[in-house]
């Protein structure tokens, strides 16, 4: 899937260029443009010369975390043009995948190949640079799958500090340790989770707070993503607006999943850590504004670890797809061809909408389905099972 990931976004190294063939070929990626656009090419140390003016990004500021900067700032030392940009942070990508394949199946078996053989991991691995922060939060999975909570919380901390999502996964993990050991332990855990993130931030805090600060700035100024919800429903409303109906929507159902989860645990003894990470990155999803496309790798993980049936996995996998398609394909139609109104962008608008419908029914599913305990062992089929004899027999006289 990755050697297929990988050859998709490769046309885009054609030495024709960019030709339209980005849309057509749907090779487009993040990857290449930002190369030049974010001052990689010409190694500008990320965020401590950085700026925001006019809603523009300059002087190494970029729109993502830090610890996404500085890989893009170091995967940028190792070439000089943008083609080979895209083939050097692919290559330095791809082990973070795999990784992920490999603790997933550790702890969930066959169904870790939701993840390994998903059509979403050939159109997103090497879009952008979101495979770091899911990397980051399955290890942390995995450590509080083996029973520490600390280190678990260490990863999502500095998950956080490449793509935010993995930071939301705390809350839960904290509402765990209250349940299981107490409030000593769930304070040690976000303490550490908060620890490290902030450790992280802090040396460009102090450099430049205002080439920190223009990474949240950026995505505070920007409306919906063309591609969302509110774009295609709401596009009226102007950005403070916007920020206040998705961050009130976000944050109460970020509140109900952890209470839905603690309601759980009064019934089934165990605080439902993981199935409660999951409807939380599900509602970010379908309420953040900027849902970008490859955030849909954020939501594989949890499709492999939680119960659900593998039809939601399909439903999700086929509508991400007529998303991804629609909207590239929508592209090559009204810039090279001038049309509008495409097939393709009804393809776009139904994909979008039938996205947020299945994101608003796995929050819901998620808090419903049955619960995976921590170091539960997927059960192992077995060809030839051996016959089940009774003792009894065995001394019977022949």
């Amino acid at each position: 899937m990755l050697l297929g990931g990988f050859l998709l976004k490769a046309q885009c190294t054609a030495p024709e260029g960019w030709d339209g063939r980005q849309y057509s070929r749907l090779c487009y990626n993040d990857i290449q443009p930002l190369y030049g656009i974010r001052e990689v090419a010409s190694n500008t140390f990320p965020y401590v010369d950085g700026s925001l003016a006019d809603g523009e990004l300059s002087g190494g500021a970029i729109e993502y975390p830090v610890l996404t900067g500085l890989f893009m700032w170091a995967a940028g030392l190792l070439v000089s043009d943008p083609n080979a940009y895209l083939r050097i942070s692919a290559f330095l990508l791809a082990p973070f995948a795999v990784a992920t394949a490999y603790l997933l199946a550790r702890m969930r078996g066959p169904r870790a190949l939701l993840w390994a053989a998903a059509p979403a991991l050939v159109l997103y691995a090497f879009h952008n640079w979101d495979l770091l922060a899911v990397a980051a939060a399955v290890t942390g999975i995995w450590f509080w799958w083996r029973g520490a909570p600390l280190w678990a919380a260490v990863l999502f901390g500095i998950g956080g500090a490449f793509k935010l999502y993995p930071a939301f996964l705390l809350a839960p993990l904290v509402l765990y340790e209250l349940k299981e050991r107490g409030m000593p332990a769930a304070a040690r855990a976000a303490a550490a989770g908060a620890g490290v993130l902030i450790a992280i931030n802090l040396p460009f805090m102090l450099a430049n707070l205002d080439g920190w600060a223009a990474t949240y700035s950026f995505h505070s100024a920007r409306t919906g993503n063309f591609d969302s919800i509110w774009n295609l429903g709401f596009a009226d409303l102007e950005p403070d607006a916007l920020n206040l109906v998705s961050g009130l929507l976000t944050a109460s159902s970020f509140t109900v999943a952890l209470a839905v989860g603690w309601w759980r645990s009064r019934s089934d003894g165990v605080y439902p850590f993981l199935e409660v990470a999951a409807a939380m990155v599900a509602a970010f999803l379908l309420f953040s504004k900027v849902h970008s496309p490859q955030y849909t790798l954020w939501l594989l993980p949890f499709l492999a670890l939680t119960r659900v049936h593998i039809a939601w996995w399909a439903a999700y996998s086929l509508v991400d797809l007529a998303v991804y398609v629609g909207v590239f394909r929508w592209f090559y139609d009204t810039i090279y061809l001038n049309q509008d109104f495409t097939f393709f962008k009804k393809m776009m608008i139904a994909g979008v909408w039938g996205r947020a419908v299945l994101l608003l029914a796995l929050f819901v599913v998620f808090l419903l389905v049955r619960s995976v305990r921590r170091g539960e062992t997927p059960a192992t089929p077995v060809s030839h099972p051996l016959p089940i004899v009774d003792p009894s027999e065995e001394l019977r006289p022949a």
